[in-house]
């Protein structure tokens, strides 16, 4: 959170006192695990069947077929970026009161867990809460799966 410490030394040893040693700072570890893991398989595979589709292989063929595979990618994996995301931001405290800032003044119970994170979100927003944010998640990664890959592919072919 920009601004609520002075340096990333700084935050570091913030979280290692305060929330539970060096383990602290692979909280979210496994999630990101969890999240990414099934995100490459996703991506991966759309990308390739989507390739199937096209006798001829050009470059805006890779571009289609990366921007699918990235969008169908990050729109499933949404949930699992949340509870992820909540368990990373769970001791995060405003830095300043704002009007429309969407930082609460009251905090949530802390999320120790994973299961703990995803039941916090589903009791305070509803199952759909799981997918908040899915448009902006999706927006971010299919361009950025679409330029990468298509390098990749178009490397590939040099």
């Amino acid at each position: 959170q920009l601004g609520y410490y002075q340096s990333t030394w700084q935050a570091a040893q913030n979280m290692m006192q305060k929330e539970g040693g060096f383990l602290a700072l692979y909280r979210s570890f496994p999630v990101t695990l969890l999240t990414n893991v099934p995100y490459g398989a996703i991506m991966v595979t759309t990308n390739e069947m989507a390739k199937q589709h096209f006798e001829e292989k050009t470059i805006y063929v890779y571009l289609f077929s990366a921007s699918l595979g990235g969008m169908v990618a990050s729109a499933l994996t949404t949930p699992l970026d949340r509870i992820k995301t909540v368990l990373q931001i769970q001791q995060l405290q405003p830095t300043r009161a704002c009007g429309s800032c969407p930082i609460r003044e009251q905090h949530s119970p802390r999320a120790l867990e994973w299961r703990q994170a995803w039941r916090q979100i589903v009791k305070q927003e509803g199952i759909t809460g799981l997918w908040r944010g899915t448009l902006p998640r999706v927006l971010s990664h299919t361009p950025a799966v679409a330029i990468s890959w298509t390098t990749y592919e178009t490397a590939k072919d040099w």
